[in-house]
């Protein structure tokens, strides 16, 4: 049944095949040692072509397929080839009306240096070093008198007034300190552990804007216990508060800088340890800050196998990400290569649009062999770009769907995400729940299949099925069920991919799509719950109730600022990153801590996380406790309201 020989891969796929010659080459469980010749002469020629895709797709020319880069343009380009080739039809058109196989969409503003300067005291600073523009307010060139404000706080604990009733502060930059008023040890005086909501940049920033300040220096606080006061925030690092100016000086600059004042850092630090202080300096700056911005652009490659006869109008959409990491630019979790390695997601997520591919040449040869008075449902393949970063490509589809069809056409939407490193024959498929008769429908399938399936009903918000299910569309999402720790990291090649499994994967799908294709039974859509995290982002045991509600974008109504780490195992939420400038990296809270408790209620996982975030509103003011380093440490969160 799963035997036919494959059509063959494209010219330059085998040339780069040759290049990697001396890799290793995995069969079922084991990898093969030597030269890759014998390892293929061995393999089906289903494995060999799966092979040939992934070496490619996963390749340093590609580098690390993030969007916008020649990489990831070349990656579409290879896919929509093989769509091409395959016998598919253009899923979209361009904007003259054109059969287009891509859908392009703008992805985000990107943010770039274009100038910085600063002089202080008639002392110019030097650049990266003693100090940085941020993104923290707006481009701009300012000449003005230097005025010491303290920390910046309008009002804090015990009474503490920043600023008197009558600060005007127009035409003036104002030099404020980083944190909050500190002990003689460097730490707060408000908060037991770590800092107070109040420490934050955003209070600061507004307050000062507020009473007219023209731009303002933030200084790293000598003395403060905090391994942050030896960083510099960037343009790209942060996000916009204020319209005025905002630079970040070194704590050694910011001692020159009051030297040249006549003053004493540390002695104005214990001033305003104790009380509010607005104070001129008696000296001028002079800064400039420009940035340049530029749209970035992704696109989505999609083809269409018209459906035929009563059931042509239903849609089936097969999907996976083709975008990467890149160099490891953002959510990388190998700290010491972010940003310097290639990160080459062979598994993440080659492996899943290498399937795709394969199982779209099958549906079509398969449709061809029907009889013509056959009814057909329309099939969707997508490689769908900008996952990584958010949903981005999928979000889009959703919205602008296969033209002529709208997106309560779709009848089911399977997706994959890493199903290249198969261990134990354990693959988690999810959604079997947002169907009516779905998990009783596919069961037969699975059982058929040599794969050992982790069977959920519940929907997981981690890849693009997601955007689908919260459209109502029922989902089937297949992923690895056990984790491994090269996710994310230049350690994702294409040497270490469980091929076997991998194509008894595609033949699982291509069955199930198949058999939805003819289904004469329409496929109802129900809420399946949130579920777990499965697969590469989270241990298979489940640890979340499948008859949850789904949590949607819309339902949560405000900014918490963190990127979760969903390789962690266990309760709560564990932290990858936090955004600079948002409510948890301003109170506090730290990559690699693991948020256990929200407002003295335990969280299970991330999909009660979700639901504690549709209870709150902008303005609250959240009790969370983390796990770093074995403590526990309680910090309170003011939350703001979600952008957008």
């Amino acid at each position: 049944m799963h035997n036919q020989t494959s059509r063959a891969a494209c010219p330059f796929a085998s040339l780069l095949l040759l290049a990697f010659a001396t890799a290793n080459f995995a069969t079922g469980q084991d990898q093969i040692e030597g030269p890759i010749a014998i390892a293929l002469d061995q393999a089906s020629p289903d494995v060999v072509l799966y092979n040939e895709h992934v070496v490619f797709l996963s390749s340093p020319f590609l580098e690390g397929r993030l969007p916008g880069t020649r990489g990831m343009d070349i990656a579409r380009e290879y896919v929509e080839h093989y769509f091409q080739q395959g016998g598919l039809q253009p899923a979209f058109v361009d904007e003259h009306g054109a059969p287009s196989f891509q859908q392009p969409f703008a992805l985000s503003d990107s943010v770039a240096l274009k100038e910085q300067s600063l002089s202080v005291a008639g002392q110019k600073q030097k650049d990266g070093q003693d100090f940085n523009f941020t993104g923290l307010g707006s481009d701009g060139q300012v000449e003005g008198e230097l005025v010491f404000v303290g920390y910046g706080i309008h009002d804090g604990e015990d009474g503490y007034q920043g600023f008197p009733d009558d600060t005007d502060l127009s035409g003036k930059v104002a030099v404020c300190l980083r944190f909050e008023p500190m002990d003689d040890n460097g730490k707060s005086r408000w908060a037991r552990r770590r800092w107070s909501s109040k420490s934050g940049f955003g209070g600061k920033l507004k307050a000062l804007e507020g009473r007219g300040a023209a731009a303002v220096i933030i200084v790293n606080t000598p003395g403060a216990d905090d391994a942050r006061i030896d960083e510099l925030l960037t343009v790209g690092g942060t996000s916009q508060m204020v319209n005025i100016p905002v630079m970040h000086m070194s704590t050694e600059a910011g001692v020159k800088m009051a030297e040249a004042c006549g003053e004493d850092l540390m002695a104005l630090r214990r001033k305003a340890d104790l009380a509010g202080v607005v104070q001129p300096l008696g000296k001028s700056a002079h800064l400039v800050g420009k940035v340049e911005v530029t749209s970035l652009m992704a696109a989505n490659v999609g083809g269409v196998l018209p459906g035929r006869g009563s059931l042509a109008d239903e849609v089936l959409v097969l999907g996976a990400h083709l975008d990467h990491l890149g160099m490891g630019n953002f959510s990388s979790r190998d700290k010491a290569n972010a940003g310097k390695k290639l990160h080459p997601g062979a598994d993440d997520n080659a492996s899943g649009v290498t399937a795709v591919m394969m199982i779209a040449d099958r549906l079509v040869k398969d449709y061809a062999a029907m009889p013509a008075d056959q009814p057909l449902r329309t099939i969707v393949f997508l490689a769908l770009d900008a996952e990584e970063s958010g949903l981005n490509g999928a979000n889009y589809y959703v919205n602008n769907p296969l033209p002529g069809h709208k997106i309560e056409q779709h009848a089911l939407m399977c997706n994959f995400d890493m199903i290249g490193r198969i261990t134990n024959k354990r693959l988690s498929i999810s959604g079997t729940g947002s169907a009516e008769g779905l998990d009783v429908w596919a069961q037969p399938y699975f059982e058929r299949s040599p794969l050992d399936i982790v069977s959920q009903k519940g929907v997981t918000p981690n890849s693009d099925h997601y955007s689908f299910y919260r459209m109502d569309v029922p989902v089937l999402f297949g992923i690895i069920a056990d984790f491994h720790d090269d996710y994310h990291t230049p350690r994702d090649v294409s040497a270490k991919l469980n091929r076997v499994d991998a194509v008894n994967t595609i033949y699982l799908f291509h069955d199930l799509l198949r058999g939805a294709a003819q289904r004469t039974e329409p496929f109802r859509f129900t809420k399946a719950g949130t579920g777990q995290r499965s697969g590469s982002r989270q241990a298979s045991t489940p640890t979340g109730s499948d008859d949850r509600e789904p949590i949607t974008r819309d339902m949560i109504k405000v900014s918490f600022g963190i990127k979760p780490d969903y390789a962690g195992t266990g309760a709560g939420v564990y932290i990858e990153d936090v955004t600079v400038g948002k409510p948890a990296a301003e109170a506090g809270l730290q990559a690699g801590d693991r948020m256990i408790k929200w407002k003295g209620e335990v969280i299970e996982d991330m999909g009660a996380w979700m639901i504690f975030l549709t209870k709150c509103a902008p303005g609250d003011v959240v009790k969370v406790v983390v796990e770093r380093d074995g403590k526990e440490i309680e910090l309170d969160v003011t939350l703001v309201a979600r952008e957008g």
